[in-house]
């Protein structure tokens, strides 16, 4: 199957919209390189740096109207916003090379080490994870995964049960199981994903604690932790379904959604969840919450 690659060279306050636009394009995945020669954000746990000038480049269907989409994308950031674009017929194997390049090893809260499969994994390090992120998904790259990933990682998951709804590659199911998670549900409604999932699961060691399978297929228990990092439209869909998988007490991480989408997000759910305050990466955000007792409504 052959691929479209479109390449925009844009500035760094212009990422996470453009982002944002070509995921609701189909694109099935989006990567950043530098354009410029200095960082100009580098995350306090060495998640994602940042350069001034940078280079977004997304893989695409072939039958993508690539005059629409960049029409929207100039809506989007505006004209002035886009120094340059070129676009690329990439079969698979080609696409899987270029894609190799912009992914590094990322750590997140000091604590977990995420590696790409095809370099050397750290042997000494003693919470790490191999990770390969297929064609259609990432391996912590993307805010919205590294402000789960760092969540996680700055916490105890031993002896819980969680639930990743909208699992992609697995890579906050497998964080969590790592992180100590006595047993993991990864749902998706992508078979791609489920399969990305197990076969990540397996590299890992971590098969029997990290169970995938397609949403309306999987039997889902109450679970301590619940973890959503997908779209603002699905999670406001599917609220009291994600939200009714929270045993009493329970968390709920939702990640996903724009800075300006919060209030959204947080209507349709806090009928049922406490919620502390937002975590920022540029203008992703995330949030957390506690399931509430009934007594307290």
């Amino acid at each position: 199957m052959t691929w479209l690659r479109l390449t925009i060279q844009t500035g760094a306050a212009q990422v996470a919209p453009l982002t944002e636009l070509l995921e609701s394009f189909s694109a099935i995945a989006v990567s950043l390189h530098p354009e410029s020669a200095e960082p100009l954000f580098d995350g306090p746990e060495n998640s994602t740096l940042y350069w001034r000038n940078t280079a977004v480049s997304a893989l695409l269907p072939q039958e993508t109207d690539m005059d629409i989409l960049l029409a929207c994308l100039r809506n989007r950031v505006g004209t002035e916003n886009i120094h340059g674009h070129r676009i690329e017929l990439l079969p698979d194997q080609d696409w899987i090379e270029a894609h190799k390049e912009g992914i590094t090893p990322l750590q997140f809260a000091g604590r977990l080490l995420v590696t790409p499969s095809w370099m050397p994994p750290d042997p000494g390090h003693p919470c790490s994870l191999v990770l390969d992120p297929g064609l259609a998904f990432g391996t912590g790259t993307h805010q919205t995964t590294a402000l789960c990933l760092e969540w996680l990682a700055a916490r105890d998951c031993s002896g819980y049960t969680v639930i990743d709804y909208g699992c992609g590659s697995g890579i906050l199911a497998l964080a969590a199981a790592r992180l100590g998670a006595e047993q993991v549900l990864a749902v998706d409604i992508d078979a791609q994903a489920v399969k990305a999932t197990r076969e990540n699961a397996l590299r890992n060691g971590l098969e029997t604690t990290v169970i995938a399978g397609l949403s309306d297929e999987l039997q889902l228990p109450p679970a301590d932790l619940v973890m959503a990092n997908i779209l603002l439209n699905p999670l406001l869909e599917l609220a009291p379904r994600i939200g009714g998988y929270v045993k009493a007490r329970g968390q709920l991480l939702l990640s996903g959604i724009l800075a300006v989408q919060i209030e959204a997000c947080l209507a349709a759910y806090a009928r049922d969840f406490a919620f502390g305050d937002p975590v920022y990466k540029d203008e992703w955000a995330l949030l957390h919450g506690i399931r509430l007792d009934p007594q307290s409504r």
